[in-house]
């Protein structure tokens, strides 16, 4: 009777600890896309023709990420496609990943100016499969690296929003380096439990990521984790410190979700 109560005490107990995940289940990743000269695809003389029927080389023209409604700042959305099954320190799994959402537009001016450059997925291609291998360094997270292949649509907006010309670019983009993912994420960051791409595990802080397109015009992607999204919420606030006259006061933050077509803007 004293040892099944024992044992019936100890399963409570270990119940009662916390589990260490060892699997990462399939799921979106979504980023922020970096500008300021962070992210930019070359494009050829026959693009820039399509575009907007100027005459010049292959140029490169810099990007940067536009919001896509209801993924808060988020701009670009890479899924993993299988579960990735990390049993102990050590092990890697690789899964495969698929590009299923991008928005960017030009940031700065480029042999189109003034139209706006529009950065998305190719409609009329399924987005192929990339692979994503993902190892477990250590209990709080480890490292992982990419290759997503790129299938894009470009379009040439003017003020009124109407498409004056378009081009498709196709590309495989992948990591310089392996990037570090976490098991606990940062304040900062969406939730994507038990899962955080781009944290480093021992800082539990964002890191940039890179992706270097591998094809005959070069491309970049640097990216990092979009921050946590917020409402527009009441934030109770000392009512004497307001001369007894308020309850609440509302702030306004960081939206979780804004338009997803960007308005045309002129350089």
């Amino acid at each position: 009777m004293r040892a099944r109560v024992f044992a019936v005490a100890l399963i409570a107990v270990l119940c009662s600890l916390p589990m260490i995940a060892q699997d990462i289940p399939k799921g979106p990743d979504v980023w922020d896309s970096l500008g300021g000269g962070s992210t930019d695809v070359t494009l050829s003389g026959n693009d820039w023709k399509l575009l907007c029927g100027v005459t010049v080389g292959d140029t490169a023209v810099q990007l940067k990420g536009f919001n896509i409604a209801g993924l808060g700042t988020g701009d670009t959305q890479v899924d993993r496609l299988q579960d990735a099954s990390l049993p102990s320190i050590g092990s890697s799994a690789t899964v495969d990943i698929q590009l299923t959402a991008l928005s960017l537009v030009n940031d700065g001016t480029h042999p189109c100016s003034p139209l706006t450059l529009r950065v998305k997925p190719d409609p009329s291609v399924t987005q192929g499969l990339g692979t994503m291998t993902i190892t477990k360094t250590s209990a709080a997270g480890g490292t992982f690296s990419a290759t997503v292949l790129v299938d894009a649509l470009i379009e040439a907006v003017d003020s009124s929003g109407t498409v004056k010309g378009l081009t498709t670019v196709t590309g495989t983009l992948g990591d310089t380096s392996p990037s570090p993912w976490s098991y606990a994420a940062p304040t900062s960051a969406a939730a994507a439990s038990p899962w955080y791409p781009g944290v480093d595990p021992a800082t539990k802080k964002p890191v940039r990521v890179c992706r270097i397109g591998k094809k005959i015009l070069p491309a970049r992607h640097c990216y990092q984790p979009r921050p946590k999204c917020k409402s527009i919420r009441p934030v109770p606030v000392d009512t004497a410190a307001h001369g007894g006259t308020a309850d609440a006061v509302i702030i306004a933050v960081e939206p979780c979700s804004i338009d997803a077509d960007p308005a045309p803007t002129t350089n």
